[in-house]
């Protein structure tokens, strides 16, 4: 029997790609995609790739919760706004038990409500790739941001492996990363043709990144200055790093292939990683080059889908004991994009 499959703001781009991928995994069924804001309107009309849909589904209002009592389990994904989920849980929760569900309700948020919430039987931090033993008996999870995951996966291995004392990171994005809701700044006509830092060493993810340094690999001084970039999806990190004592090549390849041994979705690579050898796809490609004791580290993945709606799905796999990569393992990138 499938499990159903609740979307809180299934309008957003992450609700969007959430549809999307789920039509590829067998182990789950869409029950409501909510958007109040869309209500009545097919998912095509909003989400135009998903036009094999538009007949019979559409968005709705509220989930009647009660329709899904009998099920022994669920999945509710809220890819709303930041802020609104925090806000509506309380309601929610009230909901939840009133119905008889709570206890069998799998919450993923795909904001940033509660990625640094460290409250007593909280959201377990769901980077895929370092917290998949939590991961494995949780209810409650907050997907990391898509910076913040491009810059854990790259940083962790070499904290945890090399005597960095310092590291400069850059991380270009692109427009789709800022979401359905245009302003002046993240608005395409305005970054198309334009390249742009914007909260140089205070973006929001990087508090999800020095969580995740202090447990698995130790405290870094570190910077990060992110760029709104003028493509549309996908994200580019570049980690610069000084040692001691020279590196290889070879030494660098190893740390990483050793960091992620038997993983589904990162991949160390001999070349530069490209962006469209991963848009569409749940992979994240990270690649290096060194000169004497300095080293750099190149990351891509689709912000999208490794950072986010992706890896919510592959935190639901973990969470509910199925294979890892179930639904995801067959998306590739889009070449040319």
């Amino acid at each position: 029997m499938t499990v159903p499959v609740v979307i809180l703001g299934a309008a957003s781009f992450g609700g969007g790609e959430l549809l999307r991928l789920l039509e590829l995994h067998e182990g789950v069924q869409v029950a409501y995609a909510v958007s109040r804001s869309r209500t009545g309107a097919r998912w095509s009309d909003v989400h135009p790739n998903l036009w094999n849909r538009a007949r019979v589904e559409r968005f709705v209002d509220r989930v009647e919760w009660q329709t899904l009592a009998d099920r022994e389990r669920m999945v509710v994904f809220s890819a709303l706004r930041h802020g609104e989920l925090a806000s509506s849980y309380p309601s929610l929760r009230t909901e939840w038990q009133e119905a008889g569900v709570w206890d069998r309700i799998l919450l993923i948020d795909l904001s940033a409500d509660f990625r640094l919430d460290e409250t007593p039987g909280g959201f377990v931090y769901g980077l895929s790739e370092w917290m998949a033993e939590d991961l494995r008996s949780a209810r409650r999870i907050a997907n990391p941001g898509c910076f913040a995951t491009a810059l854990s996966l790259g940083l962790l291995p070499l904290v945890r492996h090399l005597p960095l004392e310092q590291a400069s990171a850059f991380g270009f994005t692109g427009s789709s990363g800022a979401g359905l809701t245009p302003t002046e700044r993240t608005h395409h006509p305005f970054r198309a043709h334009n390249f742009q830092p914007y909260h140089p060493f205070r973006h929001r993810h990087a508090g999800e990144v020095d969580r995740m340094l202090v447990r698995h690999a130790g405290p870094l001084d570190w910077s990060f200055i992110p760029y709104a970039a003028p493509w549309v999806r996908g994200i580019h990190v570049t980690i610069e790093a000084s040692l001691p004592d020279p590196i290889s090549e070879e030494e660098l390849s190893r740390i990483y292939r050793e960091s992620y041994p038997q993983s589904a979705f990162v991949h160390w690579v001999e070349t530069m990683p490209e962006l469209p050898s991963v848009v569409g796809s749940n992979h994240c490609l990270i690649s290096g080059a060194v000169h004497a004791h300095r080293l750099a580290v190149f990351v891509v993945l689709d912000n999208l889908v490794k950072g986010m709606a992706g890896q919510a799905i592959q935190n639901l796999n973990l969470a509910l004991g199925w294979p890892e990569d179930r639904g995801l393992a067959h998306l590739m990138g889009t070449y040319p994009v």
